[in-house]
């Protein structure tokens, strides 16, 4: 079977679930600021999918697989959470710092799936 569309699925989703809590726990889902915020929040994911479009080698494919299912399982986990398990006034703050983290663990993994592609074999 081959794991980049397997990848891609996984991303995917999670961006769909991502949006749909951000529409679903929004007051107001078509204003400026709501969508800015879901933009924000699905970034991490395109980042995602255009890491995987340029991985070629399976160590890097498999690190990247690793990378999705970690930052999409923190970020769905967070977004839960701070929506619907543990409701507060802060919670949508989540939209902010989720995807911060999520930045900030993609850019530090970033370098080693470069340099897993760039080995030969």
């Amino acid at each position: 079977m081959r794991i980049k569309p397997l990848i891609l699925l996984i991303i995917i989703t999670t961006a769909i679930v991502t949006m749909a809590i951000g529409f679903k726990t929004a007051s107001s889902p078509l204003s400026i600021a709501v969508l800015g915020f879901i933009g924000w929040a699905v970034s991490p994911y395109i980042y995602l999918a255009a890491m995987l479009k340029l991985v070629s080698k399976k160590s890097s494919i498999n690190a990247v697989l690793i990378i999705t299912i970690l930052v999409g399982g923190f970020g769905l986990g967070m977004f839960i959470d701070a929506m619907f398990i543990h409701i507060d006034a802060q919670g949508a703050l989540v939209f902010v710092v989720a995807p911060l983290w999520q930045w900030g663990a993609l850019l530090a993994a970033s370098l080693p799936v470069y340099f897993l592609n760039k080995v030969k074999k």
